[in-house]
Formats: C-alpha cells, structure tokens, sequence
C-alpha cells in the first residue's frame, strides 16, 4: 500500500510539475498558416497574438507554415500550438486544446471563373455536382465536409491559393474552396485583377480559435479570458483594421 501511494505520488508530482512548467512559459512558438505573402491576415494574427501573449507576460515568435505542414509541426510537438483554426480542428488533433473563446469569425467562399456558375449558400449546394471542385491542402475540416457532397472524382487539393486560382483562370477547375481573408487580398494582385475570378457562395460561416499544446494546459482559460476582452472591447477588429491599411 505504501508503495502504491509512493508511486501515485510521484505520479501526480510529475504532472502538476509539468503543468506548473507550462504555466510559467516565458517564450512560445506558435504556428500560421498564413504568411505575409498571403496579405493583412498574417498582420492581423501578429497583432492579436503578440498583444495577447505579452499580457500574458510570454515572448511570442510566430513561424508560418503551409496548412498542412503547420499540422504535422504541432502533431510532432516541434510548436506549442497554432493561432488560427476552426472550431472543429481539435476533433482531429487531440494533442492540441481549443482555447474556448473565438478569436473572430471566418467565411469559407466557393470561388470560380467561369460566368455561368450559380451556387446557393452552403456546403449541400454542392451535393453530387459535376463541377470539378478544389481546395487547399492542410484544412482537414474543409476537406471533410467537401467530401460528404462530392464524388472523389471531382475533388481535389493544391498546395497553396494561388495554385488553385491559377487553375481556375486556367479552365484546369471549376470551383475553388477556400478562406476568405486568405483569397480577397490575393485578388487584388495584378495577376488575378482582371481574370473574371468571383466569389459565387459562401458555404460555410465559423469560429477561428487558437490552439495550445496539452503541455501549455493551464495557459489556455488565462488565453481565452485576454482574448475575449479584446474581442469584446473591439480591439481585434482595430488590429484588422490597422492590418488592412499596413504594407
């Protein structure tokens, strides 16, 4: 019996001590999956978070990386954590915790070039249609519900946005699925200026959230309660607003 106690003793040592270390965390690397190449969603993030962490009395280094690649970075442990993801993205990562309060809000656009190509609001519109239908790898949530209404046939994933428009303007697709604080500021680069690219539905309208590693556990109601009083006071909408009108 003693040894029993001894041993659970030591157990629970181990970790509240880990937790304790989490807690008085004084740097973290979170990751993105957007980078300034993307436009002002990147500045809008740094602003949030480099605001939300100091509060906290934490450095913050920032590293961006493709959806996919910030995925298996934070999988692996090698971040603690990632800024901006769905509300859904923890049933597929559970080595990661939501933090509980919405950063803000995000539309997932259906984004074609073709002029004859009419959707109406939400994923079912899509529901057995013949149109070749993309979207970005590394956004399991979007990947999923994409695949419940279109046949593998005529779905696919390219690696970054400006494949998929390139794809569009290019007739290789019909209908490209994305982000949109991720795909607006890209049309506006000379590239796509001119080519007839346009939004066509918005299928999906959900919170974004950041996520901490299990290790940073106590951190994330303190996180949560910094991040609401910004949202609530209109803080994040002045970040994006000054996010906006910064090169």
């Amino acid at each position: 019996m003693q040894r029993r106690q001894f041993v659970t003793g030591i157990t629970l040592a181990a970790l509240t001590g880990g937790l304790a270390g989490a807690e008085e965390a004084r740097r973290m690397v979170m990751a993105s999956i957007v980078s300034n190449a993307d436009g002002f969603a990147a500045r809008w993030l740094a602003l949030i978070y480099q605001d939300a962490f100091q509060q906290l009395g934490i450095e913050l280094e920032i590293r961006a990386f493709p959806a996919a690649r910030a995925a298996a970075e934070s999988a692996a442990d090698n971040v603690d954590g990632e800024l901006a993801r769905s509300f859904e993205y923890e049933d597929t990562h559970p080595n990661l915790i939501r933090v509980p309060e919405p950063t803000f809000f995000a539309n997932t656009i259906a984004y074609a070039s073709r002029a004859d190509i009419k959707l109406e609001p939400g994923y079912e519109s899509l529901r057995d249609t013949a149109y070749r239908v993309e979207h970005r790898l590394g956004y399991p949530i979007i990947s999923r519900k994409l695949a419940a209404v279109v046949s593998p046939a005529n779905l696919g994933e390219v690696r970054n946005a400006e494949t998929g428009l390139r794809k569009l303007v290019l007739g290789r697709s019909d209908l490209y699925v994305d982000v949109e604080d991720t795909v607006e500021p890209l049309l506006l680069r000379p590239e796509f200026r001119d080519t007839g690219l346009r939004r066509v539905a918005v299928l999906d309208r959900g919170a974004i959230h950041a996520y901490l590693s299990r290790r940073h556990a106590l951190l994330v109601p303190r996180l949560a309660v910094i991040i609401k009083k910004m949202r609530e006071s209109g803080q994040i909408e002045r970040y994006r607003q000054q996010a906006l009108h910064q090169k």
